[in-house]
């Protein structure tokens, strides 16, 4: 079984579909057993910074050099860091590595051949439209695409001896305000129009028809616009716009072809360009000879507009039974009962088991109370928990379980899967990753974001709603607990002991009371030090916690003395209670070689809930039990 691992970004909140469908298609051509595992982020729009460290710490979770074949889709990635540490993440594992529409040293290139194309296109406006002066409304000056576009424009007018400036190029983004911005920008900078604006897309080119009408200006009677990529808003838009068109599936298409090749040892050359074909429309003065369906795109818009509608009401019931929900199971549970488009082969999630730290009570005084959680910022843990798994229509019992590495359960006999992942973190805190089988369809509707984004945003509330209910049950036992030992104090004691007092003595029931002292607390101090004197309560502490029941209320009552209030009455029990904390104590105390004996008195009594005598009381009947068998241990001594 093959794999191939595709890193690829989203264009804004959208899913690039056409890579892996075209991958899918040509992997389901062949005879081998090829699986394809997408790692996705939506890390390009955000204005968030923490948001998008999150979104793209995706790129860490695999391990590269389990692949046979990488491919990298980088054009929308912003951050240098990031771009920067896919490749050489890739490059250091000796494999394959393509690239689309970036060109990248040492690695493959497959795309269209931005170079050519651009150049067919103010060739055609020079020689058959006598074009001489130019305006250039291009995208981002960073991205490989559009400096190879202005790179053949440059080129072609030096070779035509066509007089240009750079005052003529305006540099932005691929999007429709770019061309709103760009006109006016180089209108104000030259105050006349030129013959033609070339634009480095579709997009461009609609944002420039669009602010040159509200100017008085019309294409093409006043001048030439040509786009790029030939979207619908170039069929589609009056006037059509003369654009460069190419199918992005042949992208990942030929992406698969080139492996297939490297991997049976054939030559392959560095670049390998997909086809395209320049479309020449009103935009331009020409007339097209490819039939536009106008009623078709008109009945696929209003179905997008319903489906969109739909969809929407899907988010909101799915918000509104997120909010329900008291566990992350319950959440993905209701995913697909609420968006009914989500029924895939499989979803997984698994969780840094970290998302639970708080609740360790142990050490939380004193490293937790107030400290973030440890989550990774880069990376993930070594070991996640498995939190949820769908497979094939059923939920699958995930509990307690524990993975290492990043394919437990993900491999599968036939060839032509598809696994994608998305992460999932709280801004640039990274607690998991989401896995869909087979969701190639669901990233061409375009949902993937928002049930991602919602789900996300549900399970952090929900984490924070659970970590303030605890911290607020921590603040709360700080005021009756005994910070050392863990013990209740003295105010626990009043709150507890003496209310379980009053409520047994209503039902006439009983309780037994063991008062325990530690011996030579003040030899041990003054002798070893405080440090040994704190470590002796400590021990003793403890051996009261882990030998007595449960429903125990055990306080601390003063530096070396411990009250123990149980609600079973048996003397026999009672013995044996104090005899295991003394045994505790002595097994422990030889364990840490402590350089002193570690011994305790004890008293015991039982109530009588018959009598007038308060809790007070008994405790002071329990003191003096215990007093008189450390006078004895004194005299023993003597």
């Amino acid at each position: 079984m093959k794999k191939i691992a595709l890193l690829m970004d989203g264009w804004k909140r959208f899913f690039t579909y056409a890579w892996p469908a075209g991958i899918l298609q040509r992997i389901k051509e062949t005879d081998e057993d090829i699986n394809l595992y997408i790692f996705n982020s939506s890390g390009d729009w955000s204005r968030d910074k923490n948001y998008n460290i999150g979104e793209y710490n995706i790129y860490r979770l695999p391990d590269l050099n389990d692949y046979d074949g990488i491919i990298i889709d980088l054009n929308n990635i912003r951050y240098p860091d990031v771009r920067e540490y896919v490749i050489e993440t890739a490059k250091k594992t000796g494999k394959p590595v393509i690239s689309i529409a970036n060109e990248i040293e040492d690695f493959y290139y497959v795309g269209i051949d931005n170079y050519t194309a651009i150049q067919e296109l103010i060739a055609h406006l020079f020689e058959k439209h006598s074009c001489r002066k130019f305006w250039f409304i291009m995208g981002p000056e960073d991205n490989y695409e559009n400096i190879m576009r202005v790179r053949g424009l440059k080129d072609y007018l030096c070779e035509h001896e066509i007089p240009y400036s750079e005052a003529d190029f305006y540099y932005e983004s691929y999007e429709y305000k770019c061309g709103v911005n760009g006109f006016h920008k180089l209108l104000e900078e030259h105050g006349e129009i030129p013959d033609a604006i070339i634009c480095a897309n579709d997009n461009i080119a609609v944002g420039v028809c669009e602010t040159a009408a509200q100017k008085g200006y019309h294409v093409p009677d006043d001048f030439c616009v040509t786009g790029f990529d030939n979207f619908d808003k170039a069929s589609y838009y009056a006037p059509h716009i003369t654009t460069v068109s190419h199918i992005r599936e042949e992208v990942g298409y030929q992406c698969v072809e080139t492996l297939l090749k490297i991997w049976e040892g054939k030559a392959v050359p560095r670049f390998n360009y997909t086809s395209h074909k320049s479309i020449f429309w009103e935009s331009c003065g020409c007339e097209a000879n490819i039939a536009v369906d106008q009623a078709k795109h008109s009945r696929d818009q209003i179905m997008y507009g319903i489906e969109t509608d739909d969809f929407e009401e899907q988010i909101l019931s799915l918000e509104y039974e997120l909010l329900r929900c008291n566990t992350v199971e319950e959440m993905f549970k209701c995913i697909p009962k609420c968006i009914p488009s989500m029924n895939c082969d499989a979803m997984y999630l698994f969780i840094d088991e970290h998302m639970n730290d708080f609740r360790k009570v142990n050490d939380y005084y004193d490293r937790h109370l107030i400290e973030d959680e440890e989550f990774c910022v880069q990376g993930y843990p070594e070991k996640m928990c498995g939190e949820f798994v769908y497979e094939n229509g059923e939920i699958k019992d995930v509990a307690g379980m524990q993975i290492e590495g990043l394919f437990p359960r993900f491999e599968v006999s036939e060839g032509g899967t598809d696994f994608l992942f998305l992460p999932l973190h709280f801004r640039e805190h990274t607690v998991g990753y989401f896995v869909i089988r087979n969701a190639v369809y669901l990233m061409e509707k375009q949902y993937l974001f928002q049930i991602t984004n919602v789900l996300t945003s549900a399970m952090e509330n929900l984490h924070k709603k659970e970590r303030l209910l605890y911290m607020n049950q921590v603040l709360s036992d700080l005021y009756v607990k005994d910070a050392m030992t863990g013990l209740y104090n003295r105010l626990g004691y009043q709150k507890l002991a003496c209310k379980l007092f009053d409520e047994k003595r209503k039902q006439n029931e009983n309780l037994s009371i063991i008062f325990i002292d530690m011996d030579r607390l003040k030899y041990i101090n003054d002798r070893f030090g405080h440090i040994h004197g704190d470590w002796a309560v400590k021990t003793i502490a403890n051996a009261i916690l882990k030998n007595c029941p449960r429903e125990t209320i055990a306080v601390r009552t003063g530096g070396d003395e411990f009250l123990l209030i149980l609600t079973q009455t048996n003397e026999e029990t009672n013995a044996k209670i104090i005899r295991n904390i003394r045994e505790e104590i002595s097994e422990t105390a030889t364990k840490m070689q402590l350089p002193f004996s570690l011994t305790v008195s004890a008293g015991c009594v039982v109530t009588d809930m018959k009598s007038d005598k308060s809790l007070d009381d008994y405790v002071r009947e329990a003191d003096e039990i215990m007093y008189q068998e450390k006078v004895e241990k004194k005299a023993n001594r003597k």
